[in-house]
């Protein structure tokens, strides 16, 4: 008999009993904190063998979810259960009324993965490529003076909606690596409060930082257009912003695929090399 349902810290010696065939799999490893986050839902599909296959939806503001964490036994490969196990997680997020769109981001490269989105009736909306900067000390920036510094809620509220209005900005890179719809409700007070927003001297760019943790500390970077390396202080003040934190931030940027491929020289060597691009699927449920 084959059931699925939502996990707990009950399951843990269970999941770590899978074969994922992923050496030192870091879902197994982090499981209590991804059940101790509100934000994050985890299902298993459960057979007489035990648990087959895990996946969740992380939900972020304005009703958008993001299934991911997926991993399957490797014993009981080609049954099914991935495709089974998501279909039940978006069958429960369509049940939410709470739900507005449901998501999913991999690798270009990873076409089974690409297979099952196909098969939920997912589509790929855009692409991107986070950049990392691992090397910062390569990077050859010119002299400019950093932005200026926004202040308050409600000021930075209005210029990123005006941003993305500018941009014409479909997604929003909300989290590292979790680019959700763009949308003004997604812009919560809480998440503002966290956010360093810079303003450029005649106030027709904007660029903000958000500190993450993505297995190191991401200082992620914030910006709509694609002039990203051609605006005068911008990579100053990024640079200023590093300096005085206390932790050892690593800056990554979402850039397009034509921004990825046309890095001036003098960032380039900083930069780790990606030529596999992020996918966003994702529909609409209401």
């Amino acid at each position: 008999m084959t059931t699925i349902r939502q996990l707990t810290m009950d399951d843990y010696r269970a999941v770590l009993d899978m074969q994922t065939g992923i050496e030192d799999d870091y879902v197994l490893r982090i499981f209590p904190q991804l059940i101790e986050n509100p934000a994050q839902t985890l299902f298993g599909l459960i057979t007489a063998e035990g648990i087959t296959a895990v996946a969740g939806v992380y939900r972020l503001p304005n009703g958008n979810g993001i299934l991911g964490r997926l991993r399957s036994d490797v014993r009981f490969h080609s049954r099914g259960n991935a495709t089974a196990l998501l279909q039940h997680i978006i069958a429960s997020c369509e049940e939410d009324p709470m739900m507005n769109w449901i998501g999913a981001i991999t690798r270009k490269s990873n076409l089974p993965a690409q297979r099952v989105l196909d098969k939920l009736n997912m589509h790929a909306e855009s692409s991107f490529i986070s950049l990392v900067m691992e090397a910062p000390e390569k990077c050859d920036i010119p002299s400019a003076a950093p932005w200026e510094m926004m202040e308050g809620t409600d000021n930075k509220r209005a210029a990123i909606e005006q941003s993305a209005v500018d941009a014409k900005a479909a997604f929003y890179p909300y989290e590292a690596y979790f680019p959700i719809p763009y949308a003004s409700a997604i812009l919560q007070d809480d998440y503002l409060e966290k956010l360093a927003v810079f303003r450029n001297p005649d106030s027709s760019r904007i660029m903000t930082i958000q500190e993450d943790y993505k297995g190191q500390d991401i200082a992620q970077i914030q910006y709509l257009w694609p002039d990203v390396f051609q605006q005068d202080g911008l990579w100053t003040t990024v640079f200023h912003y590093l300096n005085h934190s206390d932790k050892q931030l690593v800056p990554q940027l979402d850039v397009s695929l034509e921004n990825a491929a046309s890095i001036p020289e003098a960032y380039r060597n900083s930069f780790t090399e990606d030529d596999d691009p992020w996918l966003i699927y994702g529909r609409y449920i209401r």
